[in-house]
């Protein structure tokens, strides 16, 4: 189930099995604070606000975390939307470059960066999209 230590344990897991996020982020977080702090804002879909702290560097993922609030002292990056945003993502309904694009999720942190690493940011939303993940409801 989405939210809970259990699926942010899965996410770890995943990332960590797989050779294309491997590959493509075998230069994340190098030099860098490649923490993402992935927030999901409440909405009409979600009553509750989550934040999710995903601990990346150079191709690995040494953990993940929900954590209170909005904002983490850890994070080098933050990606935000609201809950339906996320929810189409997850669910490989639209990209979340696009959502970034069309200023449905907000990004935190250094841009440049973000856009020098793409493809490592597209292997990571796979990994957490090929999830078998129950979202809770309203």
């Amino acid at each position: 189930t989405f939210g809970t230590e259990a699926w942010a344990s899965a996410l770890v897991d995943a990332i960590n099995a797989s050779s294309e996020y491997r590959n493509a982020a075998a230069r994340w977080g190098d030099g860098f604070n490649g923490n993402v702090l992935l927030v999901f804002d409440a909405d009409a879909t979600q009553k509750s606000t989550y934040a999710l702290l995903v601990q990346l560097s150079k191709g690995a993922c040494r953990g993940a975390s929900f954590v209170p609030g909005v904002a983490h002292p850890d994070a080098g990056f933050g990606l935000r939307a609201p809950f339906a945003v996320w929810h189409d993502v997850l669910s490989r309904k639209t990209l979340a470059a696009t959502a970034i694009l069309t200023g449905k999720m907000k990004v935190e942190g250094d841009r440049m960066t973000l856009l020098k690493h793409t493809a490592a940011h597209r292997a990571l939303v796979s990994c957490a999209a090929a999830l078998d993940t129950e979202f809770p409801t309203a």
